[in-house]
């Protein structure tokens, strides 16, 4: 019977892991889609055309890199709980095998951070500049 409850607890660790695995794809979707107007972009400017009526790359790359991180957080959750799990059961090759994931879950995660935190920064300046082009007397 305990057996039987901890395939069902397994199970549903990997449904809600598949989730955030879709989520993720969903998120590299968003990088790519702002990619692909970034090339618009670039090539409306080669012609000498307009593409002020393209959308803004910043908020599709902004939603994407906060989705990443609340997937990488759930991630590390897991890792971590992976950890507890091989220590409870004593087995040396499991632990420093959860070990080693904890710690590449946490690095991911911190990238993902900076990544979010550049961003939100760079957009920032940005308004940052265009509010001062725009209210400083001619």
């Amino acid at each position: 019977m305990a057996e039987r409850q901890e395939l069902e607890q397994d199970l549903k660790t990997l449904n809600v892991s598949l989730v955030f695995l879709i989520l993720i794809v969903l998120a590299v979707l968003l990088s790519l889609w702002s990619a692909l107007i970034q090339r618009e972009q670039l090539k409306l400017a080669l012609e000498g055309k307009d593409s002020s009526w393209l959308p803004s790359v910043e908020p599709l790359r902004q939603i994407g890199s906060a989705i990443t991180v609340g997937c990488l957080g759930f991630f590390l959750c897991l890792a971590l709980k992976t950890q507890r799990e091989a220590q409870a059961k004593g087995d040396p090759s499991a632990n420093r095998s959860a070990q080693v994931n904890v710690w590449a879950s946490l690095l991911v995660l911190l990238a993902a951070i900076l990544r979010l935190v550049d961003l939100q920064s760079v957009v920032r300046e940005q308004q940052s500049l265009l509010l001062e082009e725009t209210t400083l007397p001619d």
